[in-house]
């Protein structure tokens, strides 16, 4: 009969925090331990676009009539006219500034900072 027991003299072995860990079984194509966290990143971007040019928001602003997000600058010339989007009319009374938008906008921006190193930050403009 085979002997299962470990030896007397060796200590089970404890993974250090410095270690490197192996890559988790749903990392995929081995873009890297953080491709996860890149991808949903990406995904939250996409949602963070103002409606009229497609960049991330940039001072972003809510349009009260149909709620439609733009940029501040994007909207400006529409004001007393109507939404660009789905041509509700749209006042100044009811362009209100979206701080937290604009807080979440900024974290985002720092995230991708983390994540991609620093080195293709600058692929997303801004207005």
């Amino acid at each position: 009969m085979p002997d299962n027991r470990q030896p007397r003299n060796r200590q089970p072995r404890i993974r250090s925090g410095n270690e490197p860990r192996s890559a988790p079984a749903m990392e995929p194509d081995g873009r890297g331990a953080w491709a996860h966290s890149r991808a949903a990143l990406d995904r939250l971007e996409k949602l963070l676009r103002c409606s009229r040019c497609a960049n991330i928001l940039r001072e972003p602003v809510c349009l009260g009539g149909c709620e439609h997000i733009f940029c501040s600058n994007c909207v400006s010339d529409c004001i007393g006219t109507g939404c660009p989007v789905c041509y509700t009319p749209a006042w100044i009374q009811d362009v209100k500034i979206n701080r937290q938008l604009d807080s979440m906008i900024q974290l985002c921006s720092k995230l991708r900072n983390l994540l991609y190193d620093n080195k293709l930050s600058g692929r997303h403009t801004f207005c």
